[in-house]
């Protein structure tokens, strides 16, 4: 009679201990309950009808708890699976746990790993190395904390752009990632992690969820067409002899063309998986608008030495360029941007967009020049950040400087008065006093007239601009299609790309 009482009493508490696990109770204890848990019950359970039932019930019991065992074991595992789920809450009690979902999250939904490393010695990723970010975070920008940079770094991608990276970064609260706050907080722990400690302060989101769009822009395609041709075009216009694709080989591989330089350009095989149609567009029809880091071409001159070669990598202190001697011997060069030499600059349009990071110029009421980093620009004016300050300039209130170097070889540098170079005489005021030259006579060539001088830093694409000129509409079309075909998963030989850009997209 005892252990009839024994049976059904177990075989109550497994039953119980089921429903519990069913209805997803918690299955460990935690400090809130006064009772323990369904897992200890249903272990007890199984223990008890191992020892008191006939074998049969004790070869279903031993089975049962051979099963709770690995329960047991997958529940002990970190819940870092929130890559794949939502995070419905964070303890933060454990920082160190937040952070252990950030990473899942890093490497998972948010797609942050996809572009970003986290190891200097790795080869350099679409986006900046993330090591000690937790530290490096709090010096981006003067007065702005660690975590308030991470915070607006994620919410608005392109508000701090790190030197020598584009506006390539999606807004990851938005389609098709769709952070959720709590997750962004469990990445930005992680991110906080890297170097320096975690803070748990809690923040308000710098967007209005419910009234922004929640949907990343997508722009659609220009033009459609067929991937299969498309194919061909990529093979035929040369673009296979510089950018690889796994599994689509160069027929003409080690053959020579005089046509062309081959170049190390970006490995296409996932590119339609980490841009848009029009991004890949984009860098067909303009190569220049965003030059992937490591890829671009660039010039400069410091202590009279001029490098010209690949742009290897960039940081708000030095550049690293990569020459080929005429042996084709390659070479790396560290050069600080302080000791890039200034150039003279004949006009204040687009300083920016041409490259320049550093002005120097003189306000026409102002005897005393005024130098800076180029902070912001428009038609009108250039702000520069002189010190600890900032200051606006004028674009039509600046001297203009005159640079010339007379037929008998003295270095005339002045500020213009009056005329031109194409005029008959010109006044230049040297060191108080106004002098008056013949610009056709009196100078060699190279005489200019400018406005101020800077630091010039400016990439360019390897890649050819002739391509919206040799290559017709229906070529262009079919390329692009080809392109937003490669995700990774069908850019093989085996399998051809089918269906057209609209479909590969949705």
């Amino acid at each position: 009679m005892k252990n009839t009482l024994v049976r059904i009493a177990s075989l109550i508490i497994m039953a119980v201990s089921f429903i519990a696990f069913i209805a997803k109770a918690p299955a460990f204890p935690i400090a809130s309950e006064n009772l323990l848990p369904w897992s200890v019950w249903f272990t007890l359970s199984v223990l008890v009808n191992m020892i008191v039932w006939f074998p049969v019930m004790k070869l279903v019991s031993f089975s049962l708890g051979i099963i709770w065992c690995y329960a047991f074991i997958a529940g002990l595992v970190p819940d870092t699976s929130t890559a794949s789920g939502t995070v419905t809450t964070l303890d933060w009690t454990d920082p160190d746990a937040v952070a252990e979902i950030g990473l899942g999250i890093f490497n998972g939904k948010g797609q942050c790993a996809a572009c970003h490393t986290l190891d200097t010695s790795a080869p350099k990723g679409r986006c900046p190395d993330l090591t000690d970010i937790g530290i490096n975070a709090a010096n981006r920008v003067p007065g702005t904390d660690a975590k308030t940079y991470l915070i607006e770094s994620l919410y608005e991608p392109s508000k701090y752009l790190v030197p020598g990276y584009g506006k390539i970064m999606p807004e990851v609260w938005k389609n098709p990632i769709a952070l959720t706050k709590l997750e962004i907080e469990a990445v930005i722990a992680f991110l906080q992690s890297q170097g320096s400690e975690i803070d748990d302060t809690p923040f308000q989101e710098p967007i209005d969820r419910a009234k922004a769009e929640t949907s990343a822009e997508a722009l659609p395609p220009l033009l459609s067409g067929d991937p299969e041709a498309g194919k061909k075009v990529f093979i035929e216009a040369a673009c296979i002899s510089c950018h690889e694709i796994i599994g689509l080989e160069n027929p003409k591989a080690g053959e020579g063309n005089e046509d062309f330089e081959v170049v190390t350009a970006p490995e296409l095989t996932e590119i339609a998986a980490l841009n848009s149609s029009r991004y890949i567009e984009e860098s067909i029809l303009k190569p220049n608008a965003e030059i992937v880091p490591g890829y671009g071409a660039v010039t400069v001159q410091s202590k009279g030495i001029t490098y010209q070669g690949i742009l290897v990598s960039q940081d708000e202190e030095k550049i690293v360029v990569r020459t080929k001697d005429d042996d084709g011997t390659e070479q790396e060069h560290t050069i600080l941007l302080s000791e890039l030499d200034e150039e003279s600059i004949e006009d204040l349009t687009n300083l920016k967009a041409r490259g320049y990071f550093t002005l120097t110029v003189t306000p026409t009421d102002s005897d005393t020049p005024v130098s800076g980093e180029i902070i912001e620009e428009n038609d009108e004016t250039v702000i520069l950040k002189v010190g600890e300050n900032t200051q606006t300039i004028s674009k039509t209130s600046v001297k203009k400087q005159f640079k010339g170097t007379t037929i008998d070889g003295e270095e005339i540098v002045g500020e213009h008065i009056s005329g031109e170079l194409t005029d008959d005489f010109i006044v230049i005021k040297i060191d108080g006093s106004e002098e008056t030259f013949d610009p056709l006579f009196d100078f060699e060539e190279g005489a200019m007239l400018l406005y101020g001088i800077g630091k010039q830093l400016y990439v360019t694409s390897p890649m050819p601009t002739n391509f919206p000129d040799d290559l017709s509409v229906s070529d262009m079309a079919n390329l692009l299609a080809y392109l937003s075909t490669l995700t990774g998963q069908t850019a093989t030989e085996e399998t051809a790309p089918t269906g057209t850009v609209e479909e590969d997209m949705e």
